[in-house]
């Protein structure tokens, strides 16, 4: 099957790029372990009046992945959104979307580069008041690359990846997947690369934040900023923690805040026309304020 968008050599790997619809720039993020088809319906929604702009990073999806011992890092990140809009053309100031783990980069590119940032929302970010890094890092990419290359002599069926992916993103989009979107969860969740990406990226997580709180030190965040938590219907201690959570980010952030209830963590997936509601009204916001 032909893949949909374009390929572009980006720090020597090849990027999966995709671009739908007219208007600003809106650019997706996905979450740890994400890929460009999870945000297929609230790009159908959104891209009549936005250019919709997403990439799968390395591993993920159609894209090359790291090589052997090199660990992810904001400021590799940093680098890949500008590759990746500098090969699109996009000189007009974006507005970020960043989905879970992304909301790392999300922040971080904001901080970086203001003046190619129109504004930044935070999709359930993830927020780490009390980053721990209990190895060194060298040694959790090591043992994730061993963990990969263990589930791949397990020979899984292609289908477990697929299950986990179901289980991950449940109940789905209204509707369900399309054809077209269950054709490439099989091909990238019954591949042996995604899960190395998965782990190399996870194994890295402490890095990402001791990264981004020393970039909070130098870099001020000049750009609006909503945060918006994904809360379930019932006040639990999980809710209420959350909540908790969620709005002490904005309040480090200085951004607006918009509790989501009930919802999930892949409500971007679930609930598109929330989330395509979410971003116009952000979108609305910025641009009456110029």
């Amino acid at each position: 099957m032909q893949p949909p968008g374009t390929f572009h050599t980006i720090a020597g790997l090849r990027t999966h790029v995709v671009v739908d619809g007219e208007g600003p720039p809106l650019l997706f993020l996905a979450a740890l372990g994400g890929n460009w088809f999870d945000f297929d319906q609230v790009t159908e929604i959104l891209s009549d009046r936005w250019t919709v702009i997403r990439y799968d990073r390395p591993g993920y999806g159609l894209s090359d992945s790291l090589p052997a011992g090199q660990i992810p890092s904001i400021a590799d990140e940093v680098d890949r959104i500008d590759a990746v809009l500098d090969a699109l053309g996009i000189t007009e100031p974006v507005l970020l979307a960043g989905h879970s783990l992304a909301s790392l980069y999300a922040e971080a590119y904001a901080r970086s580069r203001p003046d190619r940032v129109a504004g930044v929302i935070m999709l359930d970010g993830s927020y780490v008041m009390l980053p721990l890094q209990l190895v060194p890092p060298s040694w959790s990419n090591g043992l994730a690359h061993l963990a990969a290359r263990f589930i791949k002599a397990l020979r899984l069926p292609r289908s477990a990846g697929v299950r986990g992916h179901a289980i991950a993103t449940r109940p789905g989009p209204p509707g369900g997947f399309t054809k077209t979107q269950r054709l490439w969860i099989a091909e990238v969740y019954g591949g042996s690369r995604y899960p190395r990406a998965l782990l190399v990226e996870q194994a890295a997580f402490g890095v990402l934040n001791s990264q981004l709180i020393g970039l909070r030190r130098t870099h001020p965040l000049s750009t609006p900023a909503l945060v918006v938590s994904a809360l379930p219907a019932r006040r639990t201690p999980v809710h209420v923690f959350w909540n908790w959570k969620q709005q002490r980010f904005a309040r480090l952030l200085g951004a607006e805040y918009r509790p989501l209830s009930p919802a999930r963590h892949f409500f971007v997936v679930q609930q598109p026309t929330l989330a395509a509601e979410l971003i116009d009204d952000f979108g609305a916001y910025l641009a009456v304020r110029g």
